[in-house]
C-alpha cells in the first residue's frame, strides 16, 4: 500500500500510516484491526471455541469411562481409540476415582498451538485497534518511516498482551510512534515488556510528582529521612524504581539555576501545573535535590495524565524562593506542539 503526502507538506493522515505500517509488519489484515467492535466478536469466538473443545474432551472423557466401566477393555493406536467387549466381565471393584482419557498427544499439541495463535492474533489486533481510537481525530501526521527493527519487536511483544489495559498502553504506543518516531525507545519496549503489576502500581504512584524542564524529568526530594513519604512513596518503592530502571541511581542529584549575568524566567511543569521562575540577575546560584527519571521513566511518564499534590508543589516552591528568585504558578491551557505554553493569566503565588 502506498500511503500519499495529502497536504504537500510531509504530513500524511495518521490512519493511513497506521495501515501501512501493520502492513508491513503483519502482512495483510481485515478492518477488525481497528474496529473494539470486531475485537469483541473475535475474543468471544476464541473463548468459545476453547471452552467447546473442554465440553468435548469431558464428553469422550466420561464416554470411555463409562464403557470401561461396562467392557473392561480399551485399545488405542494411531487410528484413534477402540472399545471392545471380553470374554468375561471384570469381578466389581470398589469405586475409583474417574481417570480422564487425553486425546492424542500431537492432536493435544496441535488444538494448544492453534488456541495460543488465535489468542496472539487477536491480542494484536486488541492493541493495533487501541492505536486506531487513539488517532481517530488526530491531525495529519509526518510521514517520516517507522524504524522496521523497532516495528518488528512491537508486534512480537504485542502478541504476549492480553491484560486489556495493558493493551490500551501498548496502542498509546504504537500511536505516539505512528505520530513522532523514535519517540518510544526499543529499550522502553523490553523495560514496559517485562514491568509486573505490581511495579506498574509503584510507578503511577510516583507519576504525579514528575516535574518536567525541557527534556529533564525528575522528583523533587523533600526534607528528612524519607523525603516522599508524605506523598505515599515508600523508600523501598522508590529502590525499586531505581532498580528496574525508571529512576536514575545516586542520592546526590540536583537541579542547578546558575547564576546568571542576566535576568531570566525559567518555567517548569508537573500536570496541568506551569511553574515559573523569575531570578534576579546575578543572583546566587541555587541547587535543589532531586531524583531524576531515566529515558525510559521519561517515555513511559508521557503515557500518564496525572496532576501533583499541591502541597508537594508548594514545598517545592519554598525550596527554590528567595530574595532573589520568586516563584509564581497557572494553570496550563494549551501545550503547543513547538514547545509552547499557554498558560491563564495572572498568574498566582505558592503559599508561604
Amino acid at each position: 500500500m502506498e500511503i500519499k503526502d495529502v497536504l504537500g507538506l510531509g504530513k500524511i493522515l495518521p490512519l493511513e500510516k497506521l495501515v501501512d505500517v501493520v502492513s508491513k509488519a503483519v502482512g495483510r489484515h481485515r478492518k477488525s484491526y481497528y474496529d473494539r467492535k470486531d475485537i469483541d466478536t473475535e475474543a468471544y469466538r476464541i473463548k468459545a471455541l476453547a471452552e467447546a473443545k473442554a465440553e468435548g474432551i469431558k464428553v469422550l472423557a466420561n464416554a470411555i469411562k463409562e464403557n470401561f466401566e461396562n467392557t473392561g477393555k480399551i485399545e488405542y493406536n494411531d487410528q484413534g481409540i477402540t472399545i471392545s467387549s471380553p470374554q468375561q466381565l471384570p469381578p466389581a471393584q470398589p469405586h475409583q476415582p474417574p481417570v480422564l482419557i487425553s486425546l492424542p498427544v500431537e492432536e493435544q499439541a496441535q488444538q494448544r498451538i492453534n488456541y495460543q495463535e488465535a489468542k496472539r492474533q487477536l491480542n494484536v489486533q486488541s492493541v493495533t485497534s487501541f492505536a486506531a481510537e487513539e488517532l481517530k481525530q488526530a491531525e495529519a501526521v509526518t510521514d517520516e518511516p517507522i524504524d522496521e527493527d523497532w516495528t518488528n519487536r512491537f508486534f512480537r511483544y504485542a502478541e504476549d498482551i492480553s491484560n486489556e489495559e495493558m493493551q490500551a498502553l501498548w496502542g498509546k504506543i504504537l500511536a505516539g510512534e505512528i505520530r513522532r518516531p523514535k519517540t518510544y525507545s526499543v529499550r522502553t519496549l523490553d523495560l514496559l515488556r517485562n514491568l509486573s503489576k505490581e511495579e506498574a502500581a509503584v510507578f503511577l504512584k510516583v507519576a504525579p510528582l514528575r516535574i518536567t524542564s525541557g527534556a529533564n524529568c525528575y522528583i523533587f526530594r523533600n526534607g528528612g529521612d524519607n523525603p516522599l513519604l508524605d506523598y505515599g512513596l515508600s523508600y523501598d518503592e522508590l529502590s525499586l524504581l531505581v532498580e528496574i530502571g525508571l529512576i536514575q541511581p545516586g542520592e546526590n542529584i540536583v537541579m542547578n539555576l546558575q547564576n546568571t549575568p542576566n535576568k531570566a524566567q525559567i518555567y517548569l511543569t508537573s500536570g496541568d501545573i506551569i511553574i515559573l521562575l523569575d531570578k534576579e540577575a546575578n543572583s546566587p546560584a541555587v541547587h535543589v535535590p532531586i531524583y531524576k527519571f531515566t529515558r525510559a521513566g521519561r517515555e513511559l511518564l508521557s503515557l500518564v495524565n496525572t496532576n501533583p499534590p499541591f502541597e508537594y508543589l508548594t514545598a517545592f516552591a519554598k525550596s527554590i524562593r528567595s530574595e532573589h528568585i520568586s516563584v509564581t504558578y497557572s494553570k496550563i491551557v494549551q501545550a503547543h506542539p513547538d514547545g509552547r505554553i499557554t498558560y491563564s493569566n495572572p498568574v498566582s503565588h505558592f503559599p508561604d
